[in-house]
């Protein structure tokens, strides 16, 4: 190969030396800069060279390894829910970039060191490495770019998680405000007293004629709402009484209820239609006497 490479150039030098001035021939010149270039390579050490190539190879190994991660992420970043599912991946990625970069870098540096100790120029491997260190420039520039797209879908996946957030909380009080009024319309009231347990605890008052003669029993506008058991009224159907004699003091659909009568005593209030009987009022009083 050597051989070969001494009789090319020997020959350009027998074909110019018949031109004048040949010095300043471009082609003189450019034969010149090949000359040296080729000059280096054979008085550089081999092993040196390979160790060169394989440095190459390496930057080349990572930058194709960035190429394919830039692709993943860029198809990722496409779908913001698939990016916020893979959000760690992408951090992942980036952080791999981003050391990959800075592997070739230091690899550069390194390289543009080496040649500048060497004793001659090797005019094509400080080309090939020229061309590298443009590569990881512009490689630079594309990852500062993807970068700040990922930002700015990371404040879309913010928001997009904000206004799920927003929703699921609006959703959540409406339920809330639902089953309140559900619990409302299906709660009810009722007290079982006598007439002296009622009128003592301020559920009821006597209004007009005599003590015992013509009384009109009614409610109090502020009756005592503590004494009432709290119930729901799908779910209770009947009232125990076990009582001597009972009747309701607060107005109820006729038709919606009954009492079940055994042993000549009122067992219970049956409550048939639960509807009807609690459309009038939600609070139930029954009188009744032992």
């Amino acid at each position: 190969m050597y051989n070969r490479m001494w009789h090319y150039l020997a020959m350009t030098v027998v074909v110019f030396s018949c031109t004048t001035d040949i010095k300043q021939h471009p082609d003189y010149l450019r034969i010149l800069n090949e000359r040296d270039s080729l000059l280096g390579l054979v008085n550089t050490d081999v092993s040196q060279i390979n160790k060169f190539i394989s440095d190459f190879n390496e930057i080349q190994e990572n930058l194709d390894k960035i190429k394919e991660t830039q692709k993943i992420i860029s198809v990722m970043s496409t779908n913001p829910e698939q990016a916020k599912e893979a959000k760690d991946k992408i951090i992942e990625d980036i952080n791999l970039i981003n050391d990959l970069l800075l592997k070739n870098k230091e690899t550069i540096e390194r390289l543009k060191r080496q040649l500048r100790k060497s004793d001659r120029r090797i005019l094509e491997l400080e080309k090939m490495l020229a061309n590298y260190e443009k590569m990881i420039n512009e490689k630079d520039q594309e990852i500062i770019a993807l970068k700040t797209k990922l930002e700015e879908l990371n404040i879309k996946i913010f928001e997009l998680t904000s206004e799920v957030d927003s929703l699921s909380r609006e959703s959540k009080k409406k339920d809330e405000i639902i089953a309140a009024k559900t619990e409302e319309l299906n709660t009810a009231y009722y007290v079982v007293g006598t007439k002296k347990e009622l009128i003592k605890n301020g559920i009821l008052t006597k209004e007009g004629g005599f003590i015992g003669i013509g009384k009109i029993m009614k409610m109090k506008d502020t009756f005592n709402k503590e004494y009432f058991t709290k119930i729901d009224i799908t779910q209770t159907k009947e009232i125990p009484l076990f009582v001597k004699d009972a009747r309701l003091l607060t107005t109820h659909p006729s038709g919606s209820y009954e009492f079940i009568f055994q042993n000549k005593k009122v067992e219970k209030l049956l409550i048939k239609n639960e509807k009807d009987f609690w459309s009038v009022s939600k609070y139930l009083v029954i009188l009744v006497e032992n």
